[in-house]
């Protein structure tokens, strides 16, 4: 970054020699702002093993938990907003009975593209999987680590079951750290939300088919923990 600045004729503002030097810059920034970092010194936070923020002072303990007090409005208190519910543009049906969702693993980070090149990560997590509540398993007759095929109206993929109970029974979940044959938004809705204008990725109809594959999954060394709902749970 330093080197963007120099040849951009920039340099001067970027004469950092340690992420120290860089922190020191962003916790005076911050100060008086709502998100205070500057009574965090890089010093304090290594004797501290972590500050928390709003922190006002080079005295001031920091703040573990927000709004134990009051909110940042005149009166102190939370403000609510009553919306209307809207489903999702695609709904399961009988052709697609399921609802599709994606979401990240622990070992994986957005796209894989750092990830994924770390050889101990990679063992944990090494490919994509579809999460299946037991008895959704059961009525499809398919078992833990078989390959199956997953459509929705966009497209489809083939990924080894993960049968966890941490999951509706209406529900699938494949993580989306992956690309190509093996991306989970090959499947997803583009569908835009009227007002944040952001794709419908989290939710949309989808079906799971029994297939005759002889590929054996790869199962990682930590797959019974792979997703952020079980960990969470204490079993990753």
């Amino acid at each position: 970054m330093q080197e963007i600045a120099r040849r951009m004729g920039r340099g001067k503002y970027f004469a950092f020699n340690s992420p120290a030097d860089i922190f020191e810059e962003l916790r005076l920034a911050s100060r008086g702002g709502n998100a205070d970092y500057y009574g965090i010194t890089w010093d304090k936070i290594e004797q501290n093993n972590g500050i928390f923020w709003p922190c006002p002072a080079e005295d001031h303990p920091g703040t573990p938990r927000l709004f134990e007090q009051r909110f940042y409005h005149p009166d102190g208190k939370a403000k609510f907003h009553a919306i209307e519910y809207n489903p999702p543009k695609e709904v399961p049906d009988d052709e697609f009975p399921l609802i599709l969702t994606s979401g990240r693993v622990v070992y994986q980070y957005l796209s894989g593209n750092q990830t994924r090149r770390i050889g101990f990560l990679v063992e944990q997590c090494p490919e994509p999987y579809v999460e299946v509540h037991p008895e959704t398993a059961m009525k499809l007759k398919i078992n833990d680590g078989e390959r199956v095929r997953v459509s929705s109206r966009r497209g489809e993929g083939v990924f080894p079951v993960l049968v966890v109970r941490t999951i509706r029974p209406d529900t699938i979940f494949i993580p989306y750290h992956w690309g190509e044959q093996l991306a989970v938004n090959q499947l997803t809705n583009p569908a835009l939300d009227p007002t944040s204008k952001i794709p419908e990725f989290k939710a949309c109809a989808a079906r799971i088919e029994k297939i005759h594959s002889r590929q054996l999954p790869i199962l990682g060394k930590q797959r019974r923990g792979a997703s952020l709902s079980e960990t969470r749970r204490g079993r990753g």
